[in-house]
């Protein structure tokens, strides 16, 4: 792990560097447009005002590299500070909110099945009500016992 650590220092260095010597350059070359004489007619001006955009867009490439937060490594992010246990309420909560979802969801399907006119009663399709799991009244229990758990 110290390893990526000095790679990622190493790499942080040398991207300081850079970003000193790009700097560096874009002022010089800011500094000869400043110093050019002022246009004296349209396609001067419009090549100075070329010369002005690319300025532009190049500091501010120059300026993100010094911005932009180094990248993190794998393992970095295994040892996240974000990573927490969930508490027992927010877990709850979670699965409370999950389970309205599925509910939701579930009662939307069976609203569309009854406008088909497909039956949600394992009589209606003759099936045999517990058959392969499809026991309702069950997934409710299941469900039950997994908040409580």
């Amino acid at each position: 792990m110290t390893g990526n650590r000095d790679e990622a220092g190493q790499g942080a260095d040398w991207l300081d560097e850079v970003f000193g010597r790009l700097k560096t350059l874009t002022d010089q070359a800011i500094a000869v447009v400043a110093a050019a004489e002022a246009p004296t007619d349209v396609a001067e001006a419009e090549k100075r005002a070329r010369a002005v955009g690319v300025l532009a867009r190049t500091a501010k490439a120059v300026a993100a590299l010094k911005s932009r937060p180094a990248r993190k490594t794998p393992d970095e992010d295994e040892m996240s500070e974000d990573d927490r246990d969930v508490s027992d309420a927010e877990l709850a909560g979670l699965q409370a909110e999950f389970f309205a979802r599925v509910d939701h969801l579930v009662g939307g399907f069976e609203r569309k099945s009854l406008a088909a006119g497909l039956g949600r009663e394992p009589a209606a399709r003759g099936e045999d009500p517990g058959a392969e799991g499809r026991d309702q009244g069950g997934a409710e229990v299941e469900r039950g016992s997994v908040l409580v758990a």
